[in-house]
């Protein structure tokens, strides 16, 4: 008997490694088991948010002696969420992956935790106030499922990559951009430009979705994308602006923005490598 309830007080190895009720948002939980797989060097072939009222699935791939497929789900609980990963088709041996996950997942959890932290305490002091404060700039490309974060339709599946621009001036001036003129360059040399609403919605609606997907509603798509979009020209004195622009998609090397100095016309290109 006694044997019995020690055995019965033991949690399992693998039972170690859930993570249930975690304290996140749904959006935190969609982010963090993405950026996980990621970082475990998964190829991530489906993503479906999670939401309340909608379960969230992750699928990924990767080649680690053979071909190991694994599913990652998502459950919102109103204040917490569950998220469950597993190998596919694999009853037992899970615990090697289980492990991964787990750790990989809750690094991210506590480093996202650190740095929302410094960004609240940064938000208290201005600008200028900051240890080197200046004008800076992040083009940063949002590739592949990474974009379902934000968008509900799959645009890359229509050729379309969304890139998220943000620059912040911890300057004394004003400056002015044209979000038009902001380019990405190919490998080749060859500079794009982004791509118009119109053209980004019309290239989302004209591509295939799968037949069990919901019909995607133009209005809401526009509305969507104009949201996210940057739609701002000027960024003042110890501002920041932050916001999607859409590119045909290819393989590009760096972006650049033009600033010119409200004040003195002066104009300055900050160019990010990517």
């Amino acid at each position: 008997m006694v044997c019995c309830l020690a055995l019965a007080a033991c949690t399992p190895p693998i039972r170690q490694f859930d993570l249930n009720n975690q304290a996140l948002t749904c959006a935190q939980a969609n982010d963090y088991a993405l950026r996980t797989l990621q970082a475990m060097g998964f190829t991530v072939t489906a993503f479906q948010p999670a939401a309340i009222g909608r379960t969230g699935r992750l699928q990924g791939t990767r080649e680690e002696r053979g071909t190991q497929d694994v599913t990652v789900v998502v459950t919102c609980n109103g204040k917490s969420v569950d998220i469950d990963a597993s190998e596919d088709a694999k009853l037992l041996g899970q615990l090697e992956f289980k492990r991964g996950f787990y750790l990989s997942f809750t690094g991210i959890a506590q480093a996202a935790a650190v740095t929302e932290a410094e960004q609240r305490e940064a938000a208290l002091h201005p600008l200028a106030e900051h240890t080197g404060a200046g004008l800076r700039v992040l083009i940063e490309p949002v590739r592949g499922q990474a974009a379902k974060l934000d968008f509900d339709a799959d645009l890359a599946a229509a050729g379309v990559l969304p890139v998220r621009i943000t620059i912040t001036n911890g300057t004394s001036r004003t400056y002015r951009f044209d979000p038009a003129d902001i380019v990405l360059t190919q490998k080749d040399g060859t500079r794009v430009h982004p791509l118009s609403l119109d053209d980004t919605a019309q290239r989302v609606l004209a591509a295939p979705h799968p037949a069990d997907a919901a019909a995607l509603d133009s209005g809401a798509l526009r509305q969507q994308l104009q949201g996210h979009a940057l739609s701002a020209d000027a960024v003042a004195a110890k501002q920041s602006v932050k916001g999607y622009l859409f590119f045909p998609l290819a393989p590009y090397v760096k972006g650049r923005v033009s600033l010119e100095d409200q004040a003195t016309e002066e104009s300055e290109g900050v160019v990010v490598e990517f």
